[in-house]
């Protein structure tokens, strides 16, 4: 009995210190009043847990806080910046970004190298990203390293924190936590897919922030979609949520890269758009775009015969958001990747969808440029282990 006495009294401890922990990683300054306040511990038992923070330094006090009426002021306390770090891997089609953040959400160290695939070629290359990361001057002062996010596009096992499937990356079962965790023991590794890292940094800190149910969409080469529900991310059975773009929606289309006829991908992604708008321009007599960039820019211009084609893409991305509002009824739709960097496309998808016929009437606030651009993955994966260091647990 005094043993499982002894066990509980230990948990409890570990559940008011996290406790703290959260309430002051969400950006709040508080003295100590005010977390027993909201916390509704005893006043000592508050000051013996922030004690124990201070002298390992993940807390801080940082001045005085304000005091209505009369009496002495109280001391302001916070995360300690540089009590620690964690890291952000992230994983595109086209480069490897390995960054340092301090205990804020603060990056203060990045090293970006080109990609590679394959599953021993993109693990060497991991494996050199965070030596050379890790290196920087910025992070020698900054205490000891507290986990490693790692976000990558593909099918993600996140509870094995297994790549079952990348076919940009080429990468098939790479049990990726379990090869980190050998050069890098007792440290929390953590990997998600990369729209679903994007997602989660919008809704936490991001244009999103505070709403409880959000849809966030990638489209560029490819399509990613990321979804939070209830202010957590949904990834589905075995992490394959997300893969709208392969859904057929031209059967005469062109074929996708996953071997079916007219999918979504192949009408809404640049690759696909500007293939087309090549042939377009030879049979018009017009300048062949040589780049994607190039060609969005026409558009922007007003480029009357490049008007059928994106018509045809925004039909059919709206009935891909459209489909999703119906399913998900999400607050707030999240837009990165080319069709943010052209106002008129935007503002024509924002006017079809306010028309479309849903049961919720459809404002025009709902629908939002993304506010990390294409550095949302990187921030969501670190920031979603900031989230479970200092995550407060609770007895189930």
């Amino acid at each position: 009995m005094p043993s499982i006495k002894k066990g509980n009294l230990q948990l409890m401890k570990e559940i008011n210190t996290a406790t703290i922990l959260n309430l002051l990683h969400r950006g709040d300054k508080l003295s100590r009043a005010e977390i027993s306040s909201i916390t509704r511990l005893s006043a000592t038992t508050v000051s013996a847990l922030v004690e124990e923070l201070i002298a390992s330094d993940m807390v801080e006090e940082v001045g005085e806080r304000p005091m209505v009426g009369a009496g002495r002021r109280a001391t302001a306390l916070q995360i300690k910046a540089r009590g620690g770090y964690v890291v952000g891997i992230f994983l595109s089609n086209s480069s490897l970004i390995c960054a340092v953040f301090n205990l804020h959400g603060e990056k203060i160290a990045e090293f970006k190298t080109g990609m590679v695939s394959g599953n021993e070629a993109m693990m060497e290359q991991i494996e050199k990203a965070l030596v050379s990361c890790l290196d920087d001057p910025n992070v020698k002062d900054c205490g000891s390293m507290k986990g490693i996010g790692i976000a990558a596009p593909g099918i993600i096992d996140e509870k094995g924190e297994t790549i079952l499937y990348s076919s940009y990356l080429k990468l098939t079962n790479l049990a990726l936590r379990d090869r980190l965790s050998s050069l890098y023991p007792d440290i929390p590794i953590q990997i998600v897919n990369d729209s679903n890292a994007a997602a989660f940094a919008e809704q936490y800190k991001g244009i999103g922030e505070d709403k409880s149910h959000l849809l966030y969409f990638t489209i560029n080469e490819g399509i990613g979609s990321g979804l939070i529900l209830n202010k957590t991310i949904y990834s589905g059975y075995l992490g394959a949520s997300g893969e709208i773009g392969h859904i057929p929606v031209d059967p005469d289309g062109e074929v996708c890269a996953c071997g079916r006829r007219g999918c979504i991908e192949t009408v809404i992604t640049s690759p696909y758009i500007l293939k087309r708008c090549q042939q377009l321009a030879l049979t018009k007599e017009v300048a062949v775009p040589g780049t994607f960039e190039e060609l969005l820019r026409r558009y922007n211009e007003g480029e009357d015969w490049l008007q059928p084609v994106f018509d045809k893409v925004l039909q059919v991305t709206t009935i891909m958001i459209a489909s999703a509002v119906n399913f998900i009824s999400p607050e707030t739709i999240v837009i990165e990747g080319w069709m943010k960097d052209s106002p008129s496309f935007m503002s024509m998808l924002t006017a079809e969808l306010v028309r479309f016929p849903f049961p919720v009437p459809f404002s025009s606030e709902r629908i939002c440029p993304s506010s990390y651009q294409d550095d949302g993955a990187l921030y969501g994966a670190a920031t979603l282990m900031l989230q479970k260091i200092f995550k407060a647990t609770s007895i189930a």
